[in-house]
């Protein structure tokens, strides 16, 4: 196996982990609930916790990487990350479990970031949609574990321990390549309006993060209780239809990574937002549940490709040094878009019924649109993956 094609399998590896940490926690509340004596209600604390810690580690990756480099922060990250893990599985009190929960997201943050800073700078299409088409696989594993041991009548805490399992032998595996975690420098000329459409391109960026996440977390979240209560579909088939929205979300990733380079990221995101508007449209439409619940399907397909196509965009949009910077940002959108878009749809149930649920999701796939168009007008730095020769990013 080529050296880097070495590098890119641990990052795969600990994209797996990250997925499977990101949704065991909310598989096991009422197990953990149960064992500290809390409310269900207090779940909204544990992703308070989880989230925040995600969007501020995420948000300084960039200062991390200049001041410390690549690789250690990695590597800090997923130290963190098992001290998170083990803590969870050992924790004897509730604030230890809080603390534990908020130190899983820091690590988990850091782990995004740093990873998607890498393969945007150093990889290409392939690299990028496999890599978070592997994050959807370990993001549906979760699950799939905790309800294997619950079955099995052992605990909640081993699914955590499992994970920390996992997370050791990540961490030794990014410990013997973290010397190859480096980026690649670029030459980036400077024109008298390159300024100005810099910063234009950075907020265009966030809020393509910011809207993108909150169409797919709201559209994932009130999907279920939508299909159900409004469209009178069985819990088995809403169940089944929210599992194929987010498989056909991690295999669109997962298809444009088989086809690797020769799809061009520009031309994906010129029919991605587009058709995902109209297969809301459809859904809002729908005169019978079963088309309305085949459109939420295709809706996941289509819109999956836009995150990992605009971030590895954004290391051609901007110098190295700012993509570190950038990179972190952009996965901080997309965690405050994700918590505060569902949370306006679930005021907007409050006030007008679940009817509102597809016209919104209509609306801001149309945002989400013009603000992708918005973003691809602005200049890209000339240069490829490939374009010059690796250098590490800090000390």
């Amino acid at each position: 196996m080529e050296r880097r094609n070495q590098v890119f399998v641990v990052l795969a590896s600990g994209f797996v982990l990250l997925g499977m940490a990101t949704t065991t926690p909310g598989v096991t509340w009422p197990s953990v609930a149960e064992s500290f004596g809390r409310p269900l209600a207090e779940l909204g604390l544990v992703t308070l916790l989880f989230g925040s810690g995600y969007t501020l580690s995420s948000a300084i990756n960039g200062r991390l990487i200049a001041g410390r480099g690549l690789g250690p922060v990695l590597v800090g990250s997923a130290l963190t990350g098992t001290a998170a893990l083990v803590g969870l599985a050992l924790s004897v009190g509730w604030p230890m479990f809080l603390l534990a929960i908020g130190l899983l997201g820091l690590g988990g943050g850091l782990v995004d970031a740093a990873t998607n800073t890498y393969v945007a700078i150093r990889r290409g299409t392939r690299a990028m949609s496999l890599i978070h088409g592997i994050f959807g696989i370990g993001a549906i594993g979760g699950p799939l574990l905790v309800t294997a041991l619950l079955q099995l009548g052992l605990p909640w805490r081993m699914a955590f321990a499992l994970l920390a399992v996992g997370q050791v032998a990540y961490v030794a595996s990014l410990w013997l390549v973290s010397r190859r975690l480096s980026v690649r420098a670029q030459t980036e000329a400077e024109t008298p309006g390159l300024a100005s459409a810099r910063r234009q391109s950075v907020a265009w960026s966030l809020a393509v993060f910011f809207v993108y996440a909150g169409i797919g977390v709201g559209a994932g979240a009130w999907a279920f209780t939508y299909l159900t209560e409004e469209q009178g579909l069985s819990d088995t088939a809403g169940g089944l239809v929210v599992a194929g929205y987010w498989a056909a979300f991690a295999a669109s990733r997962l298809l444009l990574g088989a086809v690797g380079d020769r799809v061009r990221p520009e031309a994906m995101l010129r029919w991605s937002p587009g058709a995902t508007m109209v297969a809301f449209l459809v859904v809002w439409w729908s005169p019978e549940p079963w088309l309305g619940a085949a459109a939420l399907i295709i809706a996941g397909f289509a819109h999956g490709p836009v995150f990992p196509m605009e971030m590895l965009l954004t290391a051609r949009r901007f110098s190295v040094s700012t993509t570190t910077r950038m990179i972190g940002f952009e996965i901080a959108a997309a965690n405050i878009g994700g918590a505060i878009l569902p949370a306006i749809m679930g005021f907007g149930v409050g006030l007008a019924g679940l009817g509102v649920i597809p016209p919104f999701l209509v609306v801001n796939a149309a945002v989400l649109w013009v603000v992708i168009t918005l973003l691809g007008r602005q200049p890209l730095v000339a240069r490829s993956p490939e374009a010059s020769a690796p250098v590490t990013i800090g000390p």
